[in-house]
């Protein structure tokens, strides 16, 4: 597939940088995770459901009726998710989800513990303003059916998602149900970043493995749900020729 020059433009405090990443005859990277029935979800949440509402034979064409939650597999979080009275998913810009993408590796840490600024500090010189961030963890290597992952994966802590805001990154994207703990009392992670525009993709497929260490160029695009405070989204990557 040809992918047209992308044109990067990139507010850095009170100077302009304009670059141009080149994706012409790109590789294309599956990062989503396919909606199936038994999935594994976050504890709690709705399991996907696939019923035909039309079909051949009885009808002219087949048309089927989906039932699933708005944070189903790979999908955005809208501020509304966490402030009741928050942009919905539609309100959010495109190219939120679209850009340089860096790729840490953050499996060194047991699966469960949080992420901290420490963590991300060894990447400093990776990272630049109006980056996208995304995180392996190995969480979603270990998801299967009612395993224990699903409580307890790999989320951020409060220090790494102020770095976040700190180093100016635009979106932050994680192999995790969640950027934030099993249990939240507050949500302090989510509204940090929610706070600043910072988009939040969660549940990336465990094919994020093979990218560590490397920058390439992400699309991640939710549907236009109005209102609603997420949306499954398709995340694609590109390789940076």
């Amino acid at each position: 597939m040809q992918v047209a020059t992308y044109i990067r433009k990139l507010d850095n405090m009170d100077e302009k940088i304009r670059g141009e990443v080149r994706l012409e005859g790109s590789q294309i990277h599956e990062l989503s995770q396919r909606i199936i029935g038994d999935m594994p979800v976050y504890p709690g949440e709705p399991r996907p459901e696939f019923e035909p509402y039309f079909t051949i034979g009885k009808d002219k064409v087949n048309v089927s009726q989906l039932i699933l939650g708005s944070h189903t597999g790979t999908h955005v979080d809208a501020p509304k998710h966490f402030f009741s009275d928050g942009e919905g998913v539609d309100k959010i810009a495109s190219e939120t989800f679209i850009g340089e993408a860096v790729i840490l590796d953050i499996s060194y840490k047991e699966i469960g513990h949080g992420i901290t600024d420490a963590d991300l500090n060894s990447y400093s010189k990776s990272v630049k303003a109006r980056d996208i961030i995304l995180l392996y963890t190995g969480t979603n290597d270990r998801l299967q059916g009612q395993d224990n992952t699903r409580k307890n994966f790999s989320y951020l802590e409060a220090s790494a998602a102020s770095w976040i805001v700190n180093h100016k990154v635009k979106c932050l994207g994680i192999d995790s149900f969640s950027v934030e703990k099993y249990g939240f009392a507050e949500g302090t992670v989510h509204k940090t970043l929610l706070a600043k525009d910072i988009g939040i993709i969660e549940g990336l497929n465990r094919e994020l493995k093979a990218f560590v260490g490397k920058r390439m160029f992400l699309v991640c695009l939710p549907l236009l749900f109005k209102g609603l405070d997420g949306s499954p989204a398709r995340a694609i990557l590109f390789d940076i020729i």
